[in-house]
């Protein structure tokens, strides 16, 4: 059991214990008294504790058109927003020099136990290891509650690295092998901080790359009949020349690893136009990316030496998908082996075969390099500059002795994937003190605060520096602090205009997510995130630090019957899933047969290619698929509703562009799912 769920399960004890002892209220009902304390177990003076009543969390939805508008500011963050919304009503008390407070007063209700610190008080976050569950006012009466806030690293706090966390803090070796630390590497190498034990199928994408003195030993992806309109993947791809059926090839890509240097090298043989004075241009892969999640992407270096100064680029550049779950016989572009992952940084394409002229390969852009585009969301201390030799926008990143690779060229390694100080803030001061305080404890910070945490990055937004990319930087082109509230994020990181994920990166409903990482969008608009009892954090489900055994570092077994991941919260509610879907159904699907997942976590966003869901019949690769296959994706929803067969996104729309719901999946092998086209 983690020691998040130990400290719950005892709090809760504590309430349970006071229900059970106290007495009905009387008409001058005794207090609540307790001390406020840093971890380290330092008083917070002049901190303000309140009880906020569980019918003031403001409830209203959450959409994703509100958002978009602006529409949802003042009602985001569960608790922050109650409070400066009625706080001056709620039983209220200030902590004296000692962190002591005393609530004389306390009413009929259920209240979250909730502080704030100081106007001023920069050490200090708001929270309290005892604000996310809702009690009776019965155990708050004749009662102390101590509470504990996470501090806050001093603006002078430097990252120290994951390696020297791990000096103090052996048992969280496990974070070594959760996806986020598997992101970057070398091709095929792990770094010291890094497990793939959890992951075998991390590196299939590599086996692509055969054993060769040139790159015609290695295979071939042919890219072919571009189509200008689409976004990252103007090209389709294939393992085997598509001439024969009336394909246009453009490139080639040719996949090998030199034996001579023991390097994985990517060709690119110009078809268009063989007089091409770049024709079999060959780089280096740095770099790959992902390989955990359903996906991998291989980065390619440009530096020339100095030879075409004009043509050096300092920084890597993204090049080719592979799929784990891929096949080229789907007719679905987007879910075959390969996926080309902009070609066009890399080719001038004029689209037509009889004019060759201008389909020449290029130096990609300057602005298109993944230490400007990519890396703030992967590693910690992300810091951008300019290089004065190429003008590339390119970033630092903790240095670190198991580091993978040297990303900035000043000779010491980088930590390239998400470390300890991502969520912990930067650990200098934190050390020096040898000490729980200077450094943020995630469990004992507000809801909203601890779901920021992995908003930051698990979000669509545009940020409001001048580039105005993905990353969420202000306008100083700085990253958010670890523990900055969703109002401060909103308003200082992200561009007024796009507060979250666009229309397009949704399904037709606007609400279920169609591209990945946008979890903590999604999240907001469920009711684990904001109602009367109990909210709801990511660790709550998900043990960040690893070593949980399960899918997603998930704290329990998803696929089990009547999994304890939902019934540890659920089952006093819901005994089990065959009394659920009777009562909601009126039919008992029992625990073997069907999951609380299936129905109201459906992998509706698309990050690899999927798998097959429900079949009207057999693929057979040709345009038929497109009225016969739905497809299952590789993220789950997080708004844990459950689609209906009616959603927008579904009726009336061929299967192959449907989004994915229970009726497509798991519920079709039983249920007529053809009568969906026809709804």
């Amino acid at each position: 059991m983690s020691l998040r769920w130990s400290a719950l399960l005892a709090a809760a004890a504590v309430f349970s214990s006071a229900c059970s002892s106290s007495s009905e209220p009387t008409a001058t009902p005794v207090n609540l008294t307790g001390v406020v304390t840093s971890p380290s177990g330092a008083a917070v003076a002049a901190a303000t504790v309140y009880l906020v009543p569980s019918t003031a969390i403001p409830t209203e939805p959450i959409t994703g058109a509100g958002v978009l508008a602006q529409a949802t500011l003042d009602i985001d963050e569960p608790l922050e927003d109650a409070v400066a919304n009625l706080g001056t009503t709620f039983p209220q008390a200030v902590t004296a020099a000692d962190g002591s407070y005393n609530i004389a007063t306390i009413p009929d209700g259920r209240f979250f136990l909730y502080v704030e610190p100081a106007v001023g008080d920069v050490d200090h976050f708001a929270g309290g290891s005892l604000c996310r569950k809702s009690e009776d006012a019965t155990a708050f009466r004749a009662n102390r509650l101590d509470i504990t806030l996470s501090s806050n690293p001093p603006a002078s706090a430097t990252y120290t690295g994951m390696t020297t966390c791990l000096t103090c803090h052996p048992e969280q070796e496990s974070y070594k092998g959760v996806a986020m630390r598997l992101g970057f590497r070398v091709p095929g190498v792990s770094s010291p901080l890094q497990d793939t034990s959890y992951h075998p199928e991390i590196d299939d994408g590599l086996t692509y790359f055969l054993d060769g003195v040139v790159h015609t030993d290695g295979t071939p992806v042919y890219m072919y009949d571009r189509d200008p309109s689409r976004g990252f993947d103007k090209y389709q791809t294939s393992l085997t020349d598509p001439s024969g059926d009336g394909g246009v090839v453009s490139v080639i890509l040719w996949l090998w690893k030199d034996t001579a240097t023991d390097e994985f090298k990517i060709t690119m043989e110009n078809i268009a136009n063989g007089a091409d004075p770049r024709n079999l241009e060959t780089r280096m892969v740095k770099l790959t990316y992902g390989g955990a999640v359903g996906k991998q992407r291989y980065m390619i270096e440009w530096d020339n030496g100095g030879a075409v100064p004009a043509d050096d680029r300092h920084g890597l550049y993204p090049l080719l998908q592979y799929q784990e779950t891929g096949d080229d016989v789907r007719f679905d572009r987007t879910r075959r082996q390969f996926r080309d992952y902009h070609l066009d940084f890399y080719l001038n394409d004029g689209g037509t075969p009889a004019d060759v002229s201008d389909d020449l390969i290029k130096v990609p852009a300057i602005t298109k390099n993944i230490s400007r585009n990519c890396m703030g969301c992967h590693a910690g201390g992300y810091e951008q500059y300019t290089d004065a030799a190429t003008n590339e926008v390119l970033a630092h990143m903790i240095r670190d002795v198991g580091g993978e690779y040297d990303i900035d060229g000043d000779g010491f390694l980088d930590d390239l994937n998400t470390s300890c100080e991502n969520c912990h803030g930067p650990g200098s001061a934190h050390i020096l003190a040898n000490d729980a305080s200077y450094v943020i404890s995630p469990e004992y910070l507000s809801p909203s605060r601890a779901n920021q945490a992995c908003g930051v990055c698990h979000n669509r937004q545009e940020g409001a520096d001048p580039i105005g990319g993905d990353h969420p930087l202000n306008a100083a082109s700085e990253w958010p602090a670890a523990g900055i509230s969703r109002a401060d994020f909103l308003a200082e990181h992200v561009k007024s205009t796009v507060n979250g994920p666009k229309e397009s990166k949704y399904w037709p409903d606007f609400t279920h997510p169609k591209s990945h990482h946008q979890q903590y969008p999604d999240f907001a608009k469920s009711k684990h995130y904001r109602n009367e009892f109990w909210l709801v954090t990511c660790s709550d489900c998900h043990d960040v630090h690893g070593g949980t055994g399960h899918e997603r570092v998930l704290l329990e077994d998803p696929e089990a019957p009547d999994s304890a991941l939902c019934m540890n919260c659920h089952g006093a509610f819901v005994p089990g899933t065959s009394q659920h879907t009777q009562e909601m159904l009126g039919v008992s699907h029992g625990a073997a047969t069907s999951r609380c997942i299936d129905c109201h976590m459906n992998k509706t966003a698309k990050s690899g290619s999927g798998i097959y869901g429900l079949a009207l019949s057999a693929p057979d690769g040709t345009a038929n698929d497109a009225t016969e296959l739905y497809y299952d994706n590789d993220i789950h929803s997080h708004v844990f509703d459950v689609p209906r067969k009616t959603n927008v996104g579904v009726v009336g729309v061929a299967p192959i562009s449907a989004m994915p719901i229970p009726y497509t999946q798991s519920c079709g092998t039983c249920h007529d799912a053809t009568l969906l086209q026809d709804l």
